[in-house]
C-alpha cells in the first residue's frame, strides 16, 4: 500500500484534526470526510449518546476514529449497515453485509414478483418457501420478506448458519426491524433461523422449499491471503470467507488453489436437488468462479437452465449481454460487471 504524501495528511489536518487518523483507512480526503461526519452522526445517536455522562465525547470520537485506523471496519465500529430498506445491526465476528448481496436479492425478489415467474404468487396460492444457507446477519432473508411480503401473504424463509454468533445476530435484526417497523410484523411468524452444518444430514433437508439462496464462504485461501483488504483479513470471520484450509496449500497447483474457494457449491446444489427447489441462486466471487460453478451444474442435469447475473444486473433491467459456451451448452449472462451470481432453473 502506497504511503499517504505529507501534502495530503498537513491538508487534512487544517481541516479537522481527526481525518489523518481516517487517511490511515480510507486512502483519500473525500471519504475521510464522510466517515468522520457519520461517526459524529453515531454519537449524536440517542443509544450512542446514553453513556456515562462523565465520557467526554471528544475523547470517545478519537478512540473511534484510532479504532478505523487500524483498519476496523466502519460498520463494526457504528454497529449497523443498510440493507435495502432495512437496517442491520453488525457485530464482529458475522460478515458484512454487502451491496452486491443486496443488489442481487433485490433482483430475485423483482423475478419472483413478476406474474409469469412459475412459483406461487400470494392470495390463495400455495405457502412460497425460501431457504437461505449461510444466512450471517439474516440480511437476505429479511429483505426477501420486506420485498415479497405484500403479495405473498403466505411465506415460509428459513435461515441456517454454522455460527451460533450469526443465528443470534439475525434474530436481532428480525426483532430489530420489526421493531422499527421497517419488516412487517407477520416477520415474526414468517421467518425463522436456526443453527446447523450444511455439510451434515438433518431434518431441514427432509422439507420441500421453492427457492434456495446462498452466500456461502467462496475465497480461496491463496485469494485469501493474497487480495483480500486489511480490514477484511483482520477483523472479518474467516469462517464466513473461506470454505476451510487445506494443511499442504503451499504445493498446491495454480487451478487447485483457485477452486479451493469452491467447496461449497457441490453441496449447495445437492441440497436444493434433495429439497425439490424450482430455483438455486448463489453467490460467486467472480467471473471465473462463476463459469466453474455453472460448468459443475450443467454437468448434473438436474437444472432446465443455468445462468449468471454479474453486478450490474439490477441497472442492466436483468438483460442477457453475452453468452458464455460452457461445454455443449449457452449460459445466458446478465448486467455489466464482475460475475456475481449462479442461477439454476428447474
Amino acid at each position: 500500500m502506497p504511503r499517504l504524501s505529507p501534502r495530503l495528511i498537513s491538508q487534512a489536518r487544517t481541516i479537522d484534526s481527526f481525518l489523518p487518523l481516517l487517511l490511515r483507512s480510507c486512502r483519500d480526503l473525500s471519504s475521510a470526510r464522510n466517515e468522520l461526519r457519520w461517526l459524529r452522526e453515531h454519537l449524536s445517536r440517542p443509544r450512542a449518546s446514553a453513556r456515562p455522562r462523565t465520557l467526554d465525547r471528544k475523547k470517545t470520537l478519537h478512540r473511534l476514529c484510532i479504532e478505523r485506523s487500524r483498519g476496523k471496519p466502519l460498520q463494526y465500529i457504528l454497529g449497523d449497515q443498510p440493507f435495502g430498506a432495512l437496517d442491520m445491526f453488525c457485530r464482529s465476528g458475522v460478515l458484512i453485509p454487502r451491496p452486491e448481496t443486496e443488489a442481487w436479492a433485490s433482483h430475485l425478489a423483482t423475478l419472483i414478483l413478476n406474474p409469469s415467474f412459475p412459483f406461487p404468487h400470494g392470495g390463495d396460492q400455495p405457502c412460497l418457501r425460501i431457504l437461505d444457507l449461510c444466512t450471517g446477519t439474516g440480511c437476505i432473508a429479511l429483505l426477501l420478506h420486506s420485498l415479497l411480503h405484500r403479495t405473498h401473504h403466505s411465506l415460509q424463509i428459513l435461515g441456517i448458519d454454522i455460527s451460533p454468533r450469526a443465528v443470534a445476530l439475525a434474530h436481532c435484526n428480525l426483532h430489530h426491524n420489526t421493531a422499527k417497523k421497517l419488516l412487517h410484523r407477520s416477520a415474526r411468524e414468517q421467518v425463522r433461523f436456526e443453527e446447523a452444518d450444511v455439510f451434515n444430514s438433518g431434518k431441514i433437508w427432509d422439507r420441500k422449499w421453492d427457492i434456495v439462496v446462498a452466500n456461502p464462504p467462496y475465497i480461496s485461501p491463496d485469494d485469501f491471503n493474497r487480495t483480500t483488504a486489511r480490514s477484511v483479513r483482520n477483523w472479518e470471520p474467516k469462517l464466513a470467507l473461506v470454505p476451510g484450509s487445506s494443511s499442504d496449500a503451499g504445493v498446491m497447483g495454480e487451478a487447485d488453489k483457485e477452486q479451493a474457494g469452491d467447496a461449497f457449491y457441490p453441496r449447495v446444489m445437492a441440497i436444493a436437488k434433495k429439497v425439490s427447489a424450482k430455483a438455486v441462486v448463489m453467490e460467486v466471487g467472480g467471473m471465473a468462479q462463476a463459469e466453474r460453478v455453472a460448468a459443475r451444474m450443467v454437468e448434473g442435469e438436474v437444472w432446465r437452465k443455468c445462468e449468471v447475473w454479474r453486478d450490474g444486473v439490477v441497472e442492466g433491467g436483468g438483460e442477457v449481454v453475452e453468452v458464455k459456451a460452457i461445454g455443449a451448452t449457452k449460459i445466458p449472462v446478465k448486467g455489466e460487471g464482475d460475475g456475481r451470481v449462479v442461477v439454476g432453473w428447474r
